[in-house]
């Protein structure tokens, strides 16, 4: 039988606080160790602040992705350094605040001087002045124009992501010094009209990139594959009338495993969550309350939740061995409350193999509740061969064949609800 992934042992041990199997790791697997990096997040003081002075952590509408409030940070860089120098060592951190669409929307709206309520100029200001008071903040369109890209695959005309896009990088113009002086005012180096005359060309061609980017599609497909999962889990909630949680799961388990050739780990943890939380449950309500537009509002939790996913990606982001520190910024209460409940508090990367496992809270009672739902039928699905061959799967899902296993969950949900 082949040996267990470096990661999957490590990461075991680790969230187990083996320190047997993490002896045995040292002993016998140490080479195997030397391309990993790790982010264990800690209270301890001695550990790197994640807050980074940056002044996130007591924004409303940003949310961390690691749980903080302090990390200690593992790589063969630090590792080297710290034996060098008796234990100290530099790490390289990097981080930025990533939007959904609807904030970046608002920004848009603010950017470019249209009437909005005042409540929503108010959220925008709050977070340009993060950046006003610390320039190294750095905006990542990237997540919110991942869902925006089919708005104009499907309606070319539609220049609702171009304009946002134009928007965001007309704050690259911006006097910070003149918007922190008057956060009501937006003064540019040049003539706003002429700036975003100037920067179109190269806003359209980064789009029509965009909208031929393998890494667009493959989210896509995620988002599509999510969506799936979201009306099988519909269907199972109004099965009964009073809704057993781990047999659901169980069959959410089987679902992903036979129909999607997936295990979509985030994704369940996120649904067990608000299956199991009183904090978590308001994202599902459109679910759990069957709302007249469930179907529209499943396909937009699915994007919500592709988002967390392009989070992890960022996350493991790295530059000669640099950490990446990402955050998202939501107007939907609901949603960032959800995330709150979800944050990471350890992530394991194989720089080498491209694997990554992250722990997130109460991980470890969340694994012990996915063992007594796996029934004996999928027991024999967590084979290292057969899980090897699932990652393989979740790296190179097929949109079409998403999109209709979408429209097959679709249209059973409409059968059982006539």
């Amino acid at each position: 039988m082949p040996e267990t992934p470096i990661t999957d042992a490590l990461f075991s041990a680790l969230l187990t606080q083996d320190q047997a199997a993490l002896d045995d790791i040292a002993s016998h697997r140490a080479a195997e160790c030397a391309n990993l990096r790790a982010l264990v997040c800690s209270d301890a003081l001695g550990a790197i602040d994640l807050d980074l002075g940056l002044g996130v952590s007591s924004n409303e509408y940003v949310t961390p992705f690691f749980a903080g409030p302090r990390a200690f940070v593992i790589s063969p860089g630090t590792s080297i350094q710290a034996r060098l120098t008796g234990g100290r060592s530099n790490a390289l951190i990097d981080f930025s605040l990533s939007f959904d669409s609807n904030f970046a929307e608002k920004m848009r709206a603010s950017v470019e001087g249209e009437k909005i309520q005042q409540i929503d100029r108010d959220r925008i200001s709050e977070i340009l002045m993060l950046k006003a008071r610390n320039r190294r903040v750095q905006f990542d369109v990237l997540p919110f124009l991942i869902e925006n890209t089919r708005l104009t695959r499907d309606a070319p005309h539609n220049e609702r992501p171009l304009n946002t896009l134009i928007a965001f990088r007309m704050l690259d113009h911006l006097d910070w010094d003149a918007f922190q002086s008057d956060p009501t005012r937006f003064v540019f180096d040049t003539p706003p009209e002429d700036l975003k005359t100037s920067l179109r060309a190269g806003a359209e061609a980064f789009l029509s990139e965009l909208r031929t980017s393998e890494h667009v599609r493959h989210n896509e497909a995620k988002s599509a594959c999510t969506q799936a999962l979201l009306l099988r889990f519909a269907q199972l909630w109004h099965e009964k009338a009073k809704p057993d949680k781990r047999h659901i799961l169980s069959e959410l388990l089987r679902f992903s495993i036979s129909e999607q050739g997936a295990l979509p780990l985030t994704e369940l943890r996120l649904i067990w969550t608000g299956m199991t939380s009183e904090k978590g449950s308001p994202f599902f309500g459109p679910i759990t309350g069957r709302a007249k537009d469930m179907l529209k509002d499943i396909r937009g939790m699915a994007w919500d939740m592709t988002l967390l996913r392009v989070l992890e990606q960022v996350a493991t982001t790295s530059r000669l061995g640099s950490f990446f520190i990402p955050y998202f910024v939501s107007i939907d209460a609901r949603w960032r409350s959800l995330l709150r409940l979800n944050t990471v508090r350890l992530m394991l990367v194989d720089d080498a193999h491209r694997r990554t496992l992250f722990a997130r809270t109460g991980e470890l009672e969340f694994q012990h509740v996915l063992k007594e739902c796996m029934q004996a039928e999928l027991q024999s699905e967590m084979t290292p061969e057969k899980i090897e061959a699932r990652r393989r799967s979740a790296q190179t899902l097929q949109l079409d064949l998403m999109q209709q296993l979408v429209a097959a969950e679709e249209e059973r949900w409409l059968k059982q609800a006539s």
